[in-house]
């Protein structure tokens, strides 16, 4: 392969700038360096000391600089959930408190926490299961035990809705489709997503402006995207069609080697039965003029709804097709575990979230990381090993959990027991 050639197919294969550096570097050296049936070499030893040291310096370069990145990205996203930590740490220690307390009152206090949280019904019967096994098993149970299990669960809930990665097309652009209702923070999504696909990956990124309805919507994303610093194709003058925008904005995407094409769309309720026909119109005409498009459907939901994105997520799942998520303004929520429960029951993933209100807040999701902020997490390996002895001995233990002869926790002060809460509270929560 010719070295221009080389160049161009790690240009176009490794996204991350540093990456592709290093790379290139690797690949020059590797080029410089003839064949051992070469009788004739056209550098030094020296020289050739050389390309190795830069490709060695270019190697310790990107590693330094993606750890970097990375423990930036963690403190940002952990700085982002402190609302939802707060409140739900606070109730998690408070079920410890009670000296004394039996099994049924700690598990009762432990399914007040976990549904105010908006975990969900399903995680929260498979966490209480965990922790009546446990005390079984072991005729005791520390608060090491809890939160390994509220770990485990958890992470795992979130693990059902499949790879949380954006998908990129195998050839020709990525087409994203963004999709929700008024106020959900779609058009900022659409702009901070566009900024860290040519900031971060390098790659040539193109808007297109198909929401023809709400009004100065097509001069708010021309807005964003001069923001972003990418190109943004608008509807012609007297021409409303957002179907006709879509068509332009591939036309264009194909001709100018654009890498990603984000398709902003109309805000809607879907049960509007006219834009949802629009939209579907829309996709049809991604389809026709790109193979496989849109490769992905994102809807943006806002985290101040809490678990009402679970009745908006599955209303837009069931009528249009939804492939992720993107949660809107996590950092200014309390009821952060509503993630949880929408991906576990609705096995859709969360691939985009925002902690805050700048350009670079928009993060990619990973489920694990999410639960260690949500947590407070600093040894995430002993509790992941800890889960995995409980989970182990929960599976050869008896299908049938008798809790008659309920152990008791001891702690450091008591407290008065609150009342219990009635069924009627407690079935209005899981709904």
């Amino acid at each position: 392969m010719h070295p221009s050639d080389t160049k161009a197919y790690i240009n176009r294969t490794l996204q991350p700038a540093a990456m592709r550096r290093l790379a290139w570097t690797l690949a020059l050296a590797t080029a410089l360096v003839p064949p051992r049936h070469k009788r004739h070499t056209r550098i030094t030893v020296k020289q050739r000391a050389n390309i190795f040291e830069q490709a060695a310096d270019a190697a310790s370069k990107f590693f330094e600089e993606r750890a970097r990145q990375d423990s930036l990205a963690l403190a940002k996203f952990t700085e982002g959930l402190e609302k939802s930590r707060q409140n739900f740490l606070s109730d998690l220690r408070g079920i410890f408190d009670v000296k004394g307390a039996s099994l049924d009152q700690t598990l009762e206090k432990l399914e007040d926490a976990l549904l105010s949280a908006d975990i969900g019904a399903t995680t929260t019967d498979q966490i209480l299961d965990d922790v009546k096994a446990v005390a079984q098993a072991q005729g005791d149970y520390t608060e090491q035990d809890v939160t390994a299990i509220l770990r485990g669960r958890m992470a795992e809930a979130l693990m059902k809705g499949g790879p949380s990665s954006l998908t990129s097309a195998a050839a020709g652009p990525t087409v994203i489709l963004v999709l929700g209702a008024n106020g959900m923070g779609k058009t900022t999504t659409i702009g901070k997503l566009a900024r860290r696909l040519r900031a971060e990956t390098g790659q040539k990124v193109l808007l297109a402006a198909c929401d023809t309805f709400r009004a100065a919507a097509v001069e708010q994303l021309e807005e964003w995207a001069a923001r972003a610093e990418v190109d943004i194709v608008v509807p012609d003058p007297g021409i409303e069609s957002p179907a006709a925008a879509a068509y332009k904005a591939c036309d264009v995407a194909l001709q100018g080697d654009y890498d990603v094409v984000i398709v902003d769309t109309s805000g809607r309720l879907v049960n509007n039965r006219a834009l949802t026909a629009e939209l579907d119109k829309i996709r049809r005409t991604l389809e026709k003029k790109i193979p496989g498009a849109p490769h992905e459907s994102l809807l943006v939901v806002d985290a101040a709804v809490g678990r009402n994105a679970l009745d908006q997520a599955r209303g837009w799942q069931q009528d249009v097709g939804v492939t992720g998520l993107a949660v809107t303004k996590l950092d200014g929520t309390a009821r952060a575990g509503f993630v949880v429960s929408v991906v576990q029951d609705l096995g859709i993933p969360v691939k985009l979230v925002g902690v805050g209100e700048t350009l670079d807040d928009l993060r990619d999701f990973e489920g694990e990381r999410f639960v260690d902020a949500l947590l407070d997490v600093n040894d995430a390996d002993d509790l992941r090993e800890r889960f995995a002895r409980i989970a182990a001995e929960r599976a050869a233990a008896p299908a049938t959990i008798s809790v008659a002869a309920a152990p008791t926790i001891s702690a450091p002060a008591a407290r008065p027991a609150k009342k219990k809460s009635s069924k009627k509270k407690k079935a209005k929560k899981r709904r």
